[in-house]
């Protein structure tokens, strides 16, 4: 079987949040993929690495000077690193070079052309009142070129300047998304961004809402 493109499973150079959110990815695209009937390791066993390692990413930023937590959450990555790799290899061969099949299963490729068909940027981020307190609703423009898209929340000062942004996360939805449990009268920041197997894009602008 000659391969020209095969998953990538390599995240050695990749950030923590990187290595979480294509977690989150992979686990997003291949559930109930038709692509990929039996993955091997089953999408149950990522499901319970990523949610520990997404867990003990929390407390080590929490706790940055602990050492042991720093450890504790470096043994968490690495076991969806493994899993990762290994799921990595079955989606290549089950794909048996088919490109449209290895890029639904959300992991990078190798092999692409050069970058053009990347995603644009995302473009018409809004933010409104979601259907209960404590709840706001994201939808924006629909990117034809993207696969799913990564939105990024963070609290806003009483000045408008941005804290920290969250890990991220995942939606193959435009419209109607949900982010919730959220603080009452605070005000947040969005942004977001397009993906596809050939990159991703710039962050849109960030939008402002105050949570009611």
């Amino acid at each position: 079987m000659n391969i020209k493109q095969q998953a990538l499973g390599g995240f050695k150079r990749a950030s923590d949040e990187a290595v979480l959110a294509k977690g989150k990815t992979v686990l997003l695209a291949m559930t109930n993929n038709p692509n990929f009937e039996n993955p091997n390791p089953a999408l149950a066993a990522l499901v319970e690495v990523v949610d520990t390692y997404e867990q003990k990413l929390s407390v080590a930023r929490w706790r940055r000077r602990s050492t042991e937590d720093t450890t504790i959450k470096n043994e968490a990555r690495n076991a969806v690193e493994k899993m990762l790799k290994r799921l990595a290899f079955y989606v290549t061969h089950a794909a048996d070079g088919s490109l449209s099949v290895l890029l639904s299963s959300g992991f990078d490729v190798s092999g692409l052309p050069q970058k053009k068909d990347a995603p644009t940027g995302v473009t018409g981020v809004n933010l409104r009142d979601g259907g209960q307190s404590g709840q706001m609703r994201l939808d924006f423009d629909k990117n034809k070129l993207a696969k799913i898209y990564e939105y990024q929340i963070c609290e806003v000062d009483s000045r408008g300047l941005p804290g920290e942004w969250n890990e991220g996360y995942i939606t193959t939805s435009s419209r109607h998304n949900v982010i919730a449990p959220l603080t009452f009268l605070q005000c947040y920041g969005v942004r977001v961004r397009a993906i596809n197997g050939y990159g991703r894009s710039e962050w849109s602008e960030i939008v402002i809402h105050v949570v009611r």
